[in-house]
């Protein structure tokens, strides 16, 4: 089981002192309500990030200060990154330019996936985005709790297929909302 992250007060909340940070900044990413913000409240141990059932609740790309064991860095979660056909919004357009600028300043990449929508094309785009950046990455399949185990087997074979070209990076099944396989994905991210 994952023990919360301790939270690094040092540094100032406001974003200033920790985007010019040489700790590691881990970015979380993925389509809008695959889970982000409710797997970094997890893996804080607190609910610092709003969670909603409504798309777009991140609007801006948060950092957080984090410590474990010996190992400091940043988590930033960012807003659900949509097909760009779909995106009218002026302020869902800046909030997608944020993400994408997420995904620049990171070195480590997590993508989140809903496991009961399976691999979309707009998870398999910003995969391809991700490692055209030269970004380390960790994928994890969230909501992996809520589907059936016939479906699970679906799923595990469709992200086996589609993911031959990005082979190197590693597959976790998680649920952010009750912490299974949390621990192996933030392991991941931070190897």
């Amino acid at each position: 089981v994952l023990a919360p992250f301790e939270v690094n007060e040092e540094l100032d909340e406001s974003g200033d002192d920790i985007r010019g940070s040489e700790k590691p900044h881990l970015a979380v990413v993925g389509r809008p309500n695959v889970g982000k913000s409710t797997l970094i409240n997890r893996l804080l141990g607190a609910d610092r990030m709003v969670t909603s059932s409504q798309p777009g609740t991140t609007r801006d790309s948060v950092l957080v200060p984090c410590e474990r064991g010996d190992r400091k860095f940043v988590l930033v979660d960012t807003a659900g990154i949509r097909r760009r056909a779909r995106v009218n919004d002026t302020i869902e357009k800046f909030s997608i330019v944020q993400s994408l600028k997420a995904i620049e300043n990171s070195g480590v990449v997590i993508l989140l996936i809903d496991a009961r929508e399976g691999l979309t094309e707009q998870d398999l785009s910003l995969i391809g985005l991700i490692i055209e950046r030269g970004r380390a990455l960790t994928i994890g399949v969230n909501k992996w709790d809520g589907i059936a185990t016939s479906h699970r087997r679906q799923v595990e074979a469709e992200v086996d297929r589609k993911l031959v070209f990005a082979g190197f990076a590693r597959v976790n099944y998680i649920s952010a909302l009750h912490g299974s396989g949390i621990d192996s994905v933030i392991n991941a991210a931070l190897t």
